[in-house]
């Protein structure tokens, strides 16, 4: 059973958060080639595994003498986990993060059996090998030092955090508008459309020549502002590459919850830009 202070659980915590970043950039480095930061932060800290440690710790308690227990438990309770993070991200942020929506047994893109069977393996590796030389190191170093290391790692886990969570609202402020904009222009075509009909049975009327010069004047200002509107579409991309390059190639399989703005386009934007820096 553990007994831990306050003060360990949270040292615990930091433990697998970081563990749990080198584990996973390690693995999306490797399948895609290319070195990769991954998660939500900039930091070298992934807060879903250290929850998903924490939570797995916790629930195994009555269970950690029957390790197919202790599989079935921590599968299932970091499963649960990763499905409301993923879910409150998206809601929040409209922003999926990762997408698991290619995998044949899914849900909704944000658990897949895959994933839930390797939580499995992991709770089972964590419980019976790592956690226990994780506290024997815990234990042996210093409470002061231990004290001074959560501090300075909570102080940049919570800066890192705040800027990250505004610049996610900030992207969500630019998808929302990007929204706006396409449902803009929807209507914008929809009235040209009407106004093209509209002349064309005029002119089976035999009535033409008295609309002509309003036709004319409509359609000019529709095009106009269908062109500006293009336009204001084109910044909002502008300013998600800025906005949104970090998260985008952190996490390579994200993607916008709105059809106004595509993460692939933006994505690819970003990587032309800096092929071309580099040449």
């Amino acid at each position: 059973m553990y007994s831990y202070h306050f003060r360990e659980w949270l040292s615990f915590f930091y433990f697998y958060c970081i563990f749990g970043w080198c584990f996973e950039s390690t693995y999306v480095s490797v399948k895609n080639h290319k070195l990769t930061n991954r998660g939500f932060l900039r930091g070298p800290w992934l807060p879903l595994y250290g929850s998903g440690a924490i939570l797995v710790l916790w629930l195994t308690l009555p269970f950690q003498g029957t390790p197919a227990l202790v599989y079935i438990v921590g599968a299932l309770g970091a499963t649960v986990l990763e499905y409301a993070t993923g879910e409150i991200m998206v809601r929040f942020f409209k922003v999926r993060y990762w997408d698991y929506s290619d995998q044949h047994i899914q849900y909704k893109g944000h658990i897949c059996l895959s994933s839930s069977i390797a939580w499995g393996f992991l709770s089972l590796l964590m419980v019976y090998v790592v956690h226990k030389p994780v506290e024997q190191f815990i234990f042996w170093m210093h409470e002061e030092v231990v004290s001074v290391l959560t501090f300075v790692i909570t102080v940049c886990i919570v800066y890192d955090f705040s800027n990250a969570f505004r610049k996610a609202m900030d992207l969500r402020a630019l998808l929302i508008q990007a929204e706006q904009i396409k449902d803009e222009l929807e209507r914008r075509a929809l009235e040209k459309k009407r106004l093209l009909e509209a002349t064309a049975a005029f002119a089976k009327a035999a009535v033409a020549d008295s609309i002509d010069e309003k036709k004319e004047k409509l359609e000019e200002k529709l095009e106009t502002e269908i062109l500006q509107l293009k336009e204001r579409q084109e910044q909002l991309k502008e300013r998600m590459i800025k906005n949104a390059e970090n998260l985008l190639m952190q996490n390579p399989g994200s993607r916008f919850m709105t059809a106004a703005a595509s993460a692939a386009e933006i994505r690819e934007r970003i990587q032309m830009r800096k092929n071309r820096k580099s040449i």
